[in-house]
């Protein structure tokens, strides 16, 4: 008897762990198919078109509470290429008074190191931390302003860097039930920060591609998915740009493409709408030595500093009003700041800009309800992306999370039939 097929279109993380998990078990023949010319979707690797070479973002970060996405980390063989990115805390710099600090939780479900100030940002009250604990009883439509101060050293040092960090919205519109399940992911804040030491490509996305060839599964690039073709309540076809892939009654899809393109492929699919832009401006010039790989910014026109062994990188979160601003305007002014934090006084160095008009859902109340399930109206079609309703907001465990339960969703069909 043949085996069944599944089609996992779209080799981003959440395409990649769906896949990953069903070519293990051998369950069904896997193909994944890709529009573009390289796997990782939104955390695929840039291309350099001055050097010809492909980079990092380095901006991709898992935390050690991410169950998900350490499973498929494991389930590839990339463990060891993951390495604690913040071992003494997350460092922080308040521009506007030069004060420097570092954020230290403690690790494991109680933030017991904030018991001594030396441990908290300046001018933050343990107290100022207790709106966290409210928040996993918060309603659906509740905002975290409703929980946390708007205004104040705590909503500067705290507050807002968080909801910039792990909702990609101002703390104004960020979901409240939202922002108590990332906290609840990050064990209240005790889970380990970890950076992979080579880059996303080697420490995820390179290693699925060569799980999924020796379980083997097919991975077939430049496939862009145009159209599905339904019948009796079932995907029935495949229309890529060039060929026609037809169903056998047994064969399942997981759609794993960004929200909009799932939209146009699936008639009244309901997805968010509202995204946060992001932008990274990339430095070519190496940092201190003794400087922390992440840095948080407050009051500066950038959010995070990132350093590398021979390059920056700054970040900017929720930049839905920069990201049409040119791009050399985008560097001066970052590095403006980077500069300010880091001593340098030299010209700007070679640099290059990334916009992502895309960069995640917005986590507000309004697109949280918007979010589907990993269900559709037809029996053999699964959604998987971090768009879908995990319980948490946009982030590389929502997506690892996503493709792991359209895979078990897509065994327990395979098993009723």
């Amino acid at each position: 008897m043949n085996r069944p097929t599944v089609h996992v279109v779209g080799a981003g993380v959440s395409g990649l762990s769906a896949a990953v998990s069903l070519a293990a078990a051998a369950e069904a023949q896997i193909v994944v198919h890709e529009s573009a010319a390289i796997a990782g979707g939104r955390r695929r690797p840039l291309f350099d078109e001055a050097s010809q070479t492909a980079f990092d973002s380095g901006a991709d970060f898992v935390l050690s509470s991410w169950t998900s996405a350490l499973a498929l980390i494991e389930a590839v063989g990339a463990r060891a290429q993951w390495r604690e990115a913040a071992p003494d805390g997350i460092a922080f710099a308040d521009l506007a008074t030069g004060e420097r600090w570092r954020l230290r939780l403690g690790r494991g479900r109680f933030p017991w190191r904030l018991l001594d100030p030396r441990n908290r940002p300046p001018g933050v009250a343990l107290s100022d931390f207790w709106p966290g604990a409210r928040l996993a009883r918060a309603p659906a439509a509740a905002r975290l302003v409703d929980y946390a101060p708007r205004f104040g050293t705590a909503a500067e040092r705290v507050w807002r860097p968080f909801a910039l960090a792990a909702l990609n919205a101002d703390l104004e519109r960020a979901s409240a039930r939202l922002a108590g399940a990332a906290l609840a992911a990050s064990r209240w804040g005790g889970a380990t920060l970890l950076k992979p030491s080579r880059g996303l490509a080697r420490g995820l996305v390179e290693p699925a591609l060569k799980t999924l060839a020796r379980c083997g599964a097919a991975t077939r690039f430049e496939r862009k998915l145009v159209g599905l073709a339904f019948a009796d309540g079932r995907v029935a076809a495949l229309d890529f740009v060039h060929d026609r892939v037809d169903l056998a009654p047994g064969d399942a899809v997981i759609l794993a493409t960004p929200p909009q393109e799932a939209t146009a492929l699936a008639p009244g699919l309901a997805a968010p709408q509202d995204f946060a832009a992001a932008v990274h401006v990339h430095f070519a010039a190496p940092a201190a030595r003794d400087a922390p790989p992440i840095l948080g910014v407050a009051n500066g026109a950038i959010h995070w500093l990132l350093s590398g062994e021979d390059s920056m990188t700054a970040v900017v979160r929720d930049a839905g009003a920069l990201i049409e601003r040119p791009r050399d305007q985008l560097a001066a002014a970052a590095w403006r700041d980077v500069a300010a934090l880091t001593g340098q006084r030299d010209a700007v160095p070679a640099w290059r800009v990334v916009k992502r008009k895309r960069a995640a859902f917005a986590a507000t109340p309004e697109q949280d309800a918007l979010r589907p399930g990993g269900d559709t109206r037809w029996s053999n079609l699964f959604l998987a992306g971090a768009y879908v309703q995990t319980g948490l907001p946009d982030c590389l465990e929502g997506s690892a999370r996503s493709g792991a339960m359209a895979a078990e969703r897509v065994r327990a069909w395979l098993a009723s039939r």
